[in-house]
């Protein structure tokens, strides 16, 4: 097909609104799209419903931009594509086309949701029928009566409730209004003029309003996302200084019991975490040490972390006596903790009589490394959870200690560290990372563990990770300081 410049000068005359403000739509629909994308590749913890209408909202952005283009002649001469295609493209974006918007609304106007999604349904349903019966027809917006009927009630039924009595003042609600009175008053009068009702022999009023309506939205979507925002940046301060709380009340620096050296490792998977250690010092040969584990992650299950220092603090007169240590604790634990649970593991060293003392309230057993990792023992000596019945009772186990002894009490999350396989580290794994370690000193044992775990799972952590090394040796050894 030639046409000559006059003729293209012509065209571009005609189809000069209409092209630009495609444009602006497309290229708006677009980076709405790309943002929402990148929102959700970067974890951003916006609620979901307000996320999605982002989403939706770029869609009806670029569709309706995409049906602005496809009508003129300029965008059409552009491609070597059958006009008719073009007509049919058109008529398809003009049947599906409520439905982004419906769904946006369905987003954030949550009161609504049943109405919007019935409607959803009802135009879903619409679309498949009118697409169907261009095709079988074989004649594009065959179904243009029934569509300009289902706009027209439509758009009723939506100012009618953006409009009812009763409704609460807002800004949004200021603003959804003018956008929802232009979109509709034009697309009324458009679809009139389709029906023979009107004759508006001037360009479609349609693509006026609908700008307005998504320039609207567009300030509602934003006004709610810059909320969250300030919201989640108030919660990331907070979270910030409770960090700082919960890593406070953890020991400043290892205990300085004469020919023990102790290396302690917390890593939480969030800000603050339920995973607790602490040691209770009687004196210079004497040494108590617990591991505890609140079920759970974050806030909840810090502040319950913090309680069970406390309630250890309370038992430093029976700290020779594990199994009285943990009754104590669960005692004071039992009706406090609003269903939640904690697991517990607590060592006592005497290097002046050589001997341990342990007991456990179930939590994963200690590990005892001897004669240079060789040997790798499982200590269990367990009893029931803290805080679930008051009076529980429980049992400790005494051992001799032995030069060279190494000791190894730690949370779940370094058992329970996944793979990309969804393969658990495990029991055994630990085991001989831990023998591998032998011949390091505590601190770098501790890090070669956690290095271990790490690269052999590939992934993020899954949970909180504490772990406690105690070595003895005959000899006395400086004490080492958390790193």
């Amino acid at each position: 097909m030639q046409i000559s410049p006059a003729d293209l000068g012509s065209m571009l005359r005609v189809d000069a609104f209409s092209l630009a403000l495609g444009m602006l739509l497309l290229v708006a629909g677009l980076l709405t799209l790309v943002l929402w994308a990148s929102t959700r590749r970067r974890a951003v913890s916006l609620p979901v419903d307000h996320a999605s209408g982002g989403a939706w909202l770029g869609i009806f952005a670029f569709l309706y931009g995409l049906r602005l283009l496809a009508r003129t002649s300029t965008f059409r001469f552009c491609f070597d594509i059958d006009p008719s295609a073009w007509d049919y493209a058109a008529a398809a974006i003009t049947y599906t086309i409520p439905l982004p918007i419906i769904l946006f609304a369905r987003a954030f106007v949550p009161t609504w949701r049943r109405f919007w999604t019935f409607g959803a349904v009802g135009m879903t349903a619409f679309a498949t029928y009118a697409i169907a019966s261009d095709a079988i027809l074989h004649r594009p917006e065959s179904a243009s009566l029934l569509n300009n009927l289902i706009a027209i009630t439509f758009l009723a039924c939506l100012l009618g409730g953006l409009f009812r009595p009763g409704l609460t003042p807002s800004r949004e609600l200021r603003t959804l209004r003018v956008g929802a009175l232009f979109a509709s008053l034009t697309a009324v009068a458009d679809n009139l003029d389709g029906m023979g009702v009107l004759d508006n022999p001037g360009p479609d009023l349609e693509p006026f309003g609908f700008t307005v309506l998504i320039a609207c939205l567009g300030i509602v979507a934003v006004r709610r996302v810059l909320t969250n925002a300030r919201r989640l940046i108030v919660i990331d301060r907070e979270l910030s200084i409770a960090r700082q709380i919960q890593f406070s009340i953890l020991p400043q620096a290892m205990p300085g019991v004469v020919g023990l050296t102790v290396a302690a490792r917390y890593r939480p998977m969030t800000a603050v975490a339920g995973d607790f250690y602490d040691f209770l010092e009687i004196d210079t040969q004497r040494l108590g040490v617990l591991v505890a584990d609140v079920a759970g992650h974050g806030v909840p299950a810090a502040l319950i972390a913090s309680m069970v220092k406390v309630t250890l603090a309370a038992q430093r007169e029976r700290a020779d006596q594990p199994a009285a240590v943990l009754a104590g604790m669960n005692q004071a634990l039992c009706g406090r903790l609003a269903g939640q649970y904690v697991t517990a593991a607590y060592l006592f060293i005497d290097t002046r009589l050589g001997l341990i003392r342990y007991a456990a309230a179930g939590h994963p057993p200690m590990l005892r490394s001897a004669q240079r990792g060789r040997e790798i023992q499982e200590v269990v000596q367990n009893g029931l959870l803290l805080g679930l019945v008051e009076g529980a009772d429980y049992q400790e186990l005494e051992q001799p200690l032995q030069a060279g002894d190494r000791f190894l009490l730690y949370t779940d999350g370094l058992i329970e560290a996944a793979s990309t396989d969804e393969d658990l580290f495990g029991l055994d794994r630990l085991k001989v990372a831990l023998a591998h370690g032998s011949a390091l000193q505590p601190n770098a044992a501790a890090d070669k563990l956690l290095d271990t775990i790490d690269t052999w799972s590939g992934q993020p952590q899954g949970d909180d990770l504490t772990l406690v090394i105690v070595a003895w040796a005959t000899e006395s050894l400086s004490v080492q300081s958390p790193l």
